[in-house]
């Protein structure tokens, strides 16, 4: 019986063996800019904005003759969480995309593709067995990218006037993110072995 490769005790199934190992490339990816999360966040960013300039006006408007107002001065300041959130969705992910390759690594087996991380002291592995892949996709540039896998994240953006109040009924968005191997120098040679064990499977 194979023995189990060291380091996979209690992860692999009995006889399963590695085919390939390998790391993404780091850097930023700034064709990542183009993206949907970019054009949303700039949305989400700019509707912040909006709302904490209408809710500073109201403010003086409405305590122009006053002396400090808490609420009116304060108030406004509820948006700023909101800017930030877009302004990550916008340049932010890509910076924190790059940490996180940076701290990632690629397993493929004769059964399952492994994602490994170690990002903020907290390691996570995920396994995609065969039988569970989408139909691999090849992106062939240097480096490569090799996908196996989507999940489906989803935004919800609701309309708020001035006074903080919602207006109209919440809009949820939805984004089919692909999972795979990023950035990878021999994404062909991933890609075949892919196949060539997906084909088994059936």
């Amino acid at each position: 019986m194979a023995t189990t490769p060291a380091g996979w005790e209690g992860i692999f199934e009995d006889g399963e063996s590695v085919l390939w190992q390998g790391r993404p490339r780091g850097g930023v990816i700034w064709s990542d800019l183009l993206r949907f999360e970019t054009f949303f966040g700039l949305f989400f960013a700019g509707f912040a904005v909006f709302w904490i300039v209408g809710a500073a006006t109201m403010g003086r408007m409405t305590h122009s003759g006053s002396s400090f107002d808490l609420m009116g001065t304060l108030f406004p300041l509820f948006g700023i969480p909101f800017v930030a959130i877009g302004l990550y969705m916008v340049i932010g992910r890509i910076f924190w995309d790059a940490h996180t390759r940076g701290r990632t690594w690629y397993t493929l087996s004769d059964r399952a593709a492994y994602i490994a991380t170690d990002t903020l002291g907290k390691r996570t592995l995920k396994r995609y067995p065969y039988d569970d892949m989408v139909s691999p996709s090849l992106e062939d540039d240097t480096p490569g990218s090799v996908w196996f896998a989507e999940e489906i994240r989803n935004y919800t953006t609701r309309r708020r006037s001035s006074s903080g109040m919602n207006m109209g009924t919440p809009q949820r968005h939805f984004v089919r993110v692909p999972i795979g191997f990023r950035q990878i120098d021999d994404a062909r040679q991933v890609y075949r072995l892919i196949n060539q064990h997906r084909d088994a499977e059936d």
